[in-house]
């Protein structure tokens, strides 16, 4: 008996923790069901895809493909061409996540980001995709003519992490925040367009205590 029992015990918790992993398998089935449809993700970022995802519902049914190759920005979000001439509900969008750039900008790519930190650059790129599902076809073209102005972009990409805070990914953006002004040694982010110039003037991505006040004052929207 006193053999046996130690035995039990140790089958009872051999099919509880294999009760509790089949429940886990199921429920990220659910997720890639509910938040995956319509969409084309990478296998080996699936996770943070779907984590982000699921804080926008109103993208369920966008098409989205979020595709791996070389490019020198680490992140970046565009419509399809065709489909800006499409309805809103019939447009695709397409965010690049560069797996190779330049030596300097290697700790932003997505990769090499932590859970959390990629969770918030991917809740930026899908409030990209809010603004841009937004947009009818001559707000589109006016935004691509506005890409020519550089303060109209620092306003773009700032209204972007607002929107991205709205959505209840505050925290997550702050993560990403903290960890690009740590490895780029900034204390203003211009993106990587402007890697090698010195002025830090221009808040054009949220730095952490903005986004800390923004958060105390937000209301998620889903």
């Amino acid at each position: 008996m006193s053999t046996s029992r130690p035995l039990y015990k140790n089958a009872l918790l051999l099919l509880s923790a294999l009760v509790q992993f089949c429940i886990r398998a199921n429920a990220s089935q659910d997720s890639l069901l509910i938040y995956g449809h319509n969409k084309e993700i990478p296998a080996e970022f699936g996770k943070p895809i779907l984590t982000a995802l699921s804080y926008f519902p109103e993208l369920k049914k966008v098409h989205i493909i979020f595709r791996v190759r070389k490019a020198y920005t680490p992140l970046t979000t565009k419509p399809n061409f065709a489909g800006v001439f499409k309805p809103k509900d019939h447009r695709t969008y397409i965010i690049t996540i560069s797996n190779e750039t330049s030596d300097t900008l290697t700790h932003l790519l997505f990769k090499n980001l932590s859970f959390e930190e990629q969770v918030g650059i991917m809740g930026h790129e899908l409030s990209h995709v809010v603004d841009f599902n937004n947009k009818s076809f001559v707000e589109s073209v006016s935004s691509g003519v506005g890409h020519i102005s550089k303060k109209y972009v620092d306003k773009m990409e700032f209204n972007t992490d607002r929107i991205c805070i709205m959505h209840g990914l505050g925290k997550y953006l702050e993560a990403y925040s903290m960890h690009v002004r740590q490895s780029m040694h900034v204390h203003n982010w211009r993106g990587a367009d402007f890697v090698n110039e010195k002025n830090e003037a221009h808040e054009r991505y949220m730095n952490p205590d903005t986004i800390e006040k923004y958060m105390d004052t937000a209301q998620p929207s889903h």
